[in-house]
């Protein structure tokens, strides 16, 4: 049998418990190009990404993968997550000092 716990508070979790999926990825529209991309120096860029592969070993390529993340979450945190599914509340709730 599975167990199951809170992914943000870590409670044991029951049959009630509440699933949270989400995709993340980079947004990315082919038809819009402007004068700079047309103008680039592609030829430049690969030599320069060849030239850090033997340098360090590894490419320094950005992450632009599709991610899927999967949560379960207790009543109590699944509220607090539909009412706030980003977190600018809790950001705001911040105080720093002016030092």
């Amino acid at each position: 049998m599975l167990h199951f716990s809170c992914d943000l508070c870590g409670l044991q979790l029951d049959d009630r418990r509440y699933v949270v999926r989400m995709e993340v990825y980079p947004a990315f529209d082919p038809e819009e190009f402007d004068e700079e991309d047309l103008d680039a120096d592609h030829l430049q860029e690969i030599a320069e990404i060849l030239k850090e592969v033997e340098e360090t070993g590894q490419p320094q390529l950005d992450d632009c993968g599709s991610k899927d993340l999967r949560f379960d979450l207790c009543p109590n945190c699944h509220r607090k997550f539909v009412k706030d599914p980003l977190g600018r509340d809790q950001l705001r709730r911040l105080n720093f000092s002016k030092n």
